[in-house]
């Protein structure tokens, strides 16, 4: 005879939050300062803490991010480490405050990309197919203006498009930065996006 069992299903307490995004600044406390009042006009966010580092000479070489190392790989101002939550930003950004608020959230913003769900991201992919059949020109940061012009070497740069234009329009959208050279999108675009991020960004987000 078998005994029977008694099964307690295990519910989630509908009163418990998700944590807020927090940024883990182990930085000298006037970089923390300036790090910390970018990330306040950010829509709100949930996730573990973000680690965020500088450092000088930042290259890209082999698949590696390098410091120091000038003569190895090319130059680049940030990466984003999505499974160790980890930001790394060119210490020179110091200097250059409206990139530096445009680089931190675009790269904050790669994190939300990873965790934005298959509907959203076909939403927004959408989005600029819209864009590109009517023959819309330029974007909103330098890093979707390279991949959009790469669109015909095949899918994976229509995938890395996508991504890029994604976090590209949030930096442009939160960053507090109204004119900059690379904002080269029309406005009636550049509406039609905004208008999506207010209706997304509405409701918490998990990043």
């Amino acid at each position: 005879m078998v005994q029977a069992q008694r099964i307690y299903p295990r519910f989630r307490n509908p009163g418990r939050r998700k944590q807020p995004l927090r940024l883990s600044l182990n930085l000298n406390p006037e970089i923390a300062k300036r790090i910390h009042r970018i990330s306040l006009g950010l829509p709100e966010l949930t996730g573990s803490p973000i680690r965020v580092l500088m450092r000088p000479q930042l290259t890209a070489y082999r698949g590696e991010l390098l410091s120091g190392h000038p003569v190895f790989g090319n130059a680049v101002y940030a990466a984003s480490f999505i499974r160790k939550r980890r930001i790394v930003l060119e210490t020179e950004l110091l200097k250059q405050p409206l990139s530096l608020r445009l680089i931190l959230i675009h790269e904050i913003f790669h994190f939300v990309w990873a965790r934005l769900g298959n509907r959203l991201r076909r939403e927004y992919a959408t989005l600029l197919n819209e864009e590109l059949k009517h023959g819309a020109k330029g974007e909103l940061g330098e890093s979707s203006n390279v991949r959009k012009t790469l669109l015909t070497h095949g899918s994976r740069h229509a995938r890395d498009y996508v991504c890029e234009s994604f976090c590209d329009s949030a930096a442009w959208l939160y960053a507090g930065v109204k004119h900059h050279p690379e904002f080269t999108l029309a406005r009636r675009w550049s509406k039609l996006r905004k208008s999506w991020f207010d209706s997304v960004f509405a409701v918490p987000r998990a990043c």
